[in-house]
């Protein structure tokens, strides 16, 4: 599942909160029946549809089963760990983050209610899945001392924001039938029979080993994951049309035919990065550092980040406003370079703003490493 916000740095703890997702209680017509045992813990079929739904929800976009899956597993891991560690939420905590969300987003409770009954996500799904991104805050807290920067549910779940650009992604293999091999009549006849004997069983690997020309037959055929854009409008069309592991009649293409089999399809949002724009200045050793940023004829900017060059712009990302980084200019003489100012979208990035960046950044990566420790020691049986 996508994060909710591809790029906005500081935000990145959304990425964690959107992971989770914990399944809810209510009672229901669902599915019951037990998908699946995370140590002595099980999820339910219901449980899944629940995550889908509110997935569905949060994402304006649809994600395969495998996937809900996965993240229900990986949910239910974080669930049972901060049980160990005996981390609580309080009445009180909830409904602060209940109650940013309600403002933030103008609506009522009872709003909120309908909108989620229309899409059949009980109540108890929502509630559940606030309390416990709260709780895998407080477990990145107590294990590493990092607290996920306030995490306002305006920002959470935008349900009222305009729906952002959906982007498809195909996972695909291709047997590619080369002229140049066999001659056209030959190549037709290889082709047509590929697709019936295929689509009934035989062994798409050996057909890639024997009859593929195209470079994909080091990886088995596979191609992807790629996106809908940048593959021609020819096999875009082959590929909607096809259903997962079906294989396509052959068509043409430049220098023979080609037989495409669907694996898998992802969409997701897609926003606009935000262009980092800088001020800075560069001293020489025997300039006066104080006048740094204070002398405007010295001050650089405001430029993209992007259009610096290189050997500056690696030591600008690394600075927060104000600060100064010494370094050897081409020609071997010591320069000192400060970054003054950053801006996205026209607002200014104060020195904090770096530090809550950088914080949520690590705060991540030390989830995901202590997921991957978790995930290791969990004992995970599909029923």
């Amino acid at each position: 599942m996508m994060a909710f916000f591809r790029y906005i740095k500081p935000k990145v703890c959304y990425t964690l909160i959107f992971l989770m997702l914990v399944p809810g209680y209510a009672f229901s017509k669902s599915d019951f029946s037990v998908a699946y045992q995370v140590d002595d813990q099980i999820i339910t079929n219901y449980d899944i549809d629940q995550v889908r739904k509110l997935s569905n929800l949060l994402n304006r976009s649809s994600i395969e089963r495998s996937e809900v899956e996965q993240i229900v597993i990986s949910n239910k891991i974080k669930e049972i760990y901060a049980d160990r560690l005996k981390i609580v939420v309080s009445n009180a905590e909830l409904n602060l983050q209940i109650d940013d969300f309600l403002q933030s987003n103008k609506i009522t409770i009872k709003e909120l209610k309908s909108l989620l009954r229309s899409k059949g996500i009980d109540i108890d799904t929502f509630y559940n899945f606030v309390k416990e991104n709260i709780r895998w805050q407080k477990v990145l807290d107590s294990r590493f001392g990092y607290k996920i920067n306030n995490l306002a549910m305006k920002d959470l779940m935008p349900l009222t924001s305009t729906p952002k650009r959906i982007e498809k992604e195909y996972e695909f293999f291709e047997i590619f039938i080369s002229n140049e091999r066999w001659d056209p009549q030959k190549a037709n006849l290889i082709a047509n029979r590929l697709e019936i004997e295929l689509n009934n069983g035989a062994d798409f690997d050996k057909a890639v080993e024997k009859f593929s020309s195209a470079t994909s037959k080091t990886n088995k055929g596979k191609v992807g994951p790629i996106k809908k854009s940048s593959l021609s409008k020819q096999v875009r069309k082959v590929l909607d049309g096809l259903k997962r592991d079906e294989v396509s009649k052959p068509f043409k293409v430049n220098g023979g035919l080609i037989l495409l089999k669907l694996y898998r399809t992802r969409s997701y949002q897609t926003v606009k990065t935000p262009k980092l724009s800088v001020t800075f200045s560069v001293f020489s050793e025997s300039s006066d550092k104080n006048a740094a940023c204070s002398d405007e004829k010295e001050i650089r900017g405001p430029v993209l980040l992007s259009k610096v060059e290189k050997n500056i712009r690696d030591i600008l990302t690394k600075l927060m406003p104000g600060e100064s980084y010494k370094f050897l200019d081409s020609s071997g003489l010591a320069r000192t370079v400060t970054l003054c100012e950053s801006f996205v979208s026209d607002k200014k990035i104060r020195a904090s703003s770096f530090e809550n960046i950088k914080k949520n950044e690590e705060a991540q990566r030390l989830s995901n490493a202590l997921m991957l420790e978790l995930r290791r020691n969990t004992t995970v049986v599909k029923k």
